[in-house]
């Protein structure tokens, strides 16, 4: 075994470490909004939980040995490694700056009995933006991917592509705009 290919292994696997994490992401968001009690919330919110010690260790290993595979390769001034880069740093901006907080938010506004959720509990609980959010999060996450995939040369392409998945994510949480999810038994 070669140095390089220790290297794309550690890449692989931290892509699946990211993808489980955003995986349990999706999930926990698309069930979270059904939730009618506070102890249905804390639920998914355990769910939801699991995602970081999955993702953060998987996209800190795919930052590394992304890092030292460009380096081996010669690759590090091309676009789709600029994109990608900006895309990584764009996708924690939303987990840091817009998910974190409004999960921070919804465990403040949960009562500590079993209760049904209040209104702004329930507000909270089927916010569109927390899916629309994760949604882009993950497909922005398969569009650097297909960066890493096709290799663009031109920066202009690669944020195309970049874009591109950023609309699919969208449309991926459109459902959550238009219709509140029935919570009835």
């Amino acid at each position: 075994m070669t140095p390089y290919t220790i290297g794309l292994f550690l890449h692989f696997l931290g892509m699946a470490g990211l993808f489980v994490g955003y995986g349990l992401e999706w999930t926990a968001s698309s069930l979270l909004r059904y939730s009618t009690t506070s102890g249905q919330v804390r639920s998914w919110l355990r769910v939801y939980r699991f995602s970081l010690p999955a993702s953060g260790p998987g996209l800190l290993i795919l930052i590394l040995s992304g890092g030292y595979l460009a380096s081996v390769t010669g690759s590090m001034k091309q676009g789709w490694i600029e994109a990608s880069l900006a895309g990584i740093a764009f996708a924690l901006g939303i987990g840091f700056v817009l998910v974190l907080p409004r999960m921070k938010a919804l465990r403040a506004a949960l009562p500590e009995s079993d209760a049904p959720l209040s209104e702004k509990g329930r507000a909270l609980v089927q916010d569109p933006m927390m899916v629309t959010l994760i949604r882009v999060r993950a497909m922005l996450a398969l569009g650097i991917v297909l960066l890493m995939t096709a290799k663009p040369q031109a920066l202009s392409s690669s944020l195309f592509i970049l874009l591109g998945s950023i609309v699919v994510g969208m449309l991926c949480a459109a459902t959550s705009w238009s219709a509140r999810p029935d919570v009835r038994g």
